[in-house]
């Protein structure tokens, strides 16, 4: 069989290709390189506006939180909505070509474009084109980061969606590893390369991702077909997604209900730790960004490495087993973190230089640590989605998608939030210097890792039939509303 023929048995969902799966990847590689500059790039651009123009303020932390939850709002109220609405759209988005995804992509991925660039014009390193009103600069970055944020949540539900679209079900979870192990190439980009053309020129490094998302698109626009008729799916109801999520509350197996309530804990710990540790690396390593950026970058490359073989070894011994596996790594190495976060040993504070970094030894103890982070959050972020499908029903992918994301931009929101005003609360009680509150936010993500693992051993359903290690359904409840 020739190598044309082997693809197009793939995009005909007979066979797992390699390729193929690639390509479909490439819409979650942008929104993987994208989100990981903007998270730990914006923390530092609101402090720097924030204390220019009203100077240190008692809830600087609430309030950078705060903002950094506005696009995770725009994501619960749009993406399940967005999933809801591909899984029923048919549209021709081009020359002989027609879709349910590729139409949503078509539109998000320009607009995310030029608003990722406008982030970096109205962003902290070009700060001296508002001297004369600072405050303009600030309200021109927030409605920037609104624009960016509303393009991103028209297309991330429909490019998850591409997957299980294109891709049988058996294959599924070794599907997810690869696409997410693009991911994580999009982040090591976003952390590692990026950083280094920002050293030099902000608007060129903006410029350079924003054409990476633009090149992305291309390709998926001239290669991928989508089927009309999606394989594995029965004749499709009109769901809608709230009903739906209330739903979940009256099944009789609480399996989809405990995993989407450990879905929300460990991205609750988890975007405390995204959202904040810019601001701790400047204030308490006292390092810039772009080094700090690649600190927090040990977690994507030791995701990379590990995310497709945790799908393999998710259908050696289960779903449910490599979560909880997973999330013992991120709780022992997140409680190690915490230990020496709140320590205080001189012998860590002292500045070495690594790899052009200036650094404190302490930042390199977290790298150590990250990389085992990083390995957990493969495991558990991997498989997580993939049970979702499978208790949602197949006949409902892009709004069990929806779903998911739901739960995971839940956690986003009220994390930073919730955790930016107890730190800010302690920084207060305790009279600590400026920044020293965040050396406290390890102690709160792992709280919260430990909360998702507990809930995980409420989960006694995970997969279909065939799945070595995984409890298989014994009949899929139906979504009503």
């Amino acid at each position: 069989m020739t190598f044309s023929e082997k693809f197009k048995e793939a995009q005909d969902s007979k066979r797992f290709s390699y390729l193929f799966t690639a390509i479909i990847g490439l819409g979650f590689f942008t929104t993987a390189i994208t989100w990981v500059i903007y998270n730990v790039y914006i923390p530092t651009y609101l402090k720097a506006y924030l204390r220019d123009v009203w100077g240190t303020l008692p809830i600087e932390t609430f309030i950078i939180g705060s903002i950094m939850v506005l696009d995770n709002i725009i994501a619960v109220l749009m993406q399940p909505w967005i999933g809801h609405v591909s899984d029923r759209t048919w549209k021709k988005y081009g020359p002989n070509k027609k879709g349910r995804r590729m139409p949503f992509l078509i539109i998000g991925v320009p607009l995310a474009a030029v608003f990722f660039i406008l982030i970096g014009v109205f962003g902290f390193d070009v700060f001296s084109n508002f001297e004369s009103s600072i405050f303009l600069g600030f309200i021109l970055l927030l409605l920037v980061i609104g624009g960016f944020n509303i393009s991103m949540a028209l297309y991330r539900s429909p490019v998850v969606s591409l997957m299980p679209d294109l891709v049988a079900k058996e294959y599924r979870s070794r599907g997810n590893g690869f696409i997410n192990l693009l991911g994580g190439i999009g982040s090591l980009i976003g952390l590692f390369v990026f950083p280094m053309i920002e050293k030099s020129n902000t608007i060129l490094a903006y410029v350079f991702v924003s054409i990476i998302l633009l090149v992305c698109l291309g390709i998926l626009y001239f290669t991928i077909k989508e089927p009309e008729q999606l394989k594995d799916v029965e004749k499709k109801e009109h769901v809608k997604i709230f009903p739906a999520i209330k739903e979940t509350f009256k099944r009789k197996d609480k399996s989809l209900l405990f995993i989407l309530f450990a879905i929300f804990a460990w991205f609750f710990g988890y975007n405390v730790i995204e959202t904040f540790f810019s601001n701790y690396g400047e204030d308490v390593l006292l390092m810039v960004p772009a080094d700090i950026s690649m600190i927090f970058g040990i977690v994507a490359l030791a995701f990379i490495i590990f995310a497709f073989p945790a799908g393999l070894i998710a259908k050696k011994i289960g779903r449910r087993t490599t979560i909880q596996i997973g999330l013992g790594l991120i709780v022992t190495f997140l409680g190690i973190s915490t230990i020496f976060s709140l320590l205080n040993l001189p012998a860590l504070a002292v500045r070495t230089t690594f790899i052009g970094m200036d650094l404190p030894y302490l930042a390199l103890l977290y790298a150590g640590c990250f990389f085992f982070i990083g390995i957990g959050w493969a495991l558990v972020n991997i498989n997580s989605i993939v049970i979702v499908w499978e208790l949602t029903g197949k006949d409902n992918i892009g709004m069990a998608t929806g779903i998911y994301y739901f739960f995971s931009a839940a956690a986003a929101i009220t994390g930073p939030v919730i955790i930016g005003g107890i730190l800010d609360l302690l920084n207060f009680g305790l009279d600590l210097a400026d920044g020293e509150q965040y050396k406290f936010l390890f102690l709160f993500a792992v709280i919260f890792f430990l909360i998702a693992g507990i809930l995980t051993f409420f989960v006694k359903q995970t997969g279909v039939e065939g799945e070595s290690g995984d409890i298989p359904l014994e009949k899929p409840e139906k979504i009503e509303t």
